[in-house]
C-alpha cells in the first residue's frame, strides 16, 4: 500500500513539476495528448499486478479509481518526465510500468511487500 502511494504522490508531483515549468514559459509540449504506448503499458502492467494479488477485494465501482491512478496517472506523469528529462529517454514507459505494476497490485491481504 505504502509503495502504490508513493508511486501516486511522485507522478502527481512530476505533473505538478510540469505545469508549473510550463507556466514559467519552458515552451514544453502540451499534454492534451495521451501517448497510447504508455497508456497500453500502464494497463497491461496494472492488469499483471492486479492478477498477481488475485485481488478479489475490488468491486466493479473501484474500476474508475483504477483505471486513473493506475492508466492513466502514470501514463501522463511519464510523458511529462519524457518532456522534462530528455537524457532519459526510457522514463516515460517505465514510468507508467512502474505506476501501473504499483496501483494493480494494491491488496491489503496479499503476500507482497508492496501491497
Amino acid at each position: 500500500m505504502l509503495v502504490a502511494l508513493l508511486a501516486i504522490v511522485a507522478q502527481a508531483a512530476a505533473l505538478v513539476v510540469y505545469t508549473v515549468r510550463n507556466a514559467r514559459g519552458a515552451g514544453l509540449p502540451s499534454l492534451g495528448s495521451v501517448d497510447l504506448r504508455n497508456l497500453i503499458l500502464a494497463t497491461m502492467a496494472t492488469a499483471t499486478g492486479y492478477a498477481l494479488t488475485r485481488n478479489q477485494d475490488l468491486t466493479h465501482t473501484d474500476l474508475v479509481a483504477i483505471v486513473l491512478t493506475g492508466c492513466v496517472l502514470p501514463a501522463q506523469a511519464g510523458a511529462a518526465v519524457r518532456h522534462l528529462v530528455t537524457r532519459w529517454t526510457a522514463a516515460d514507459w517505465l514510468i507508467a510500468c512502474a505506476g501501473g505494476l504499483a496501483v494493480g497490485s494494491l491488496n491489503q491481504n496479499a503476500a507482497f511487500p508492496w501491497s
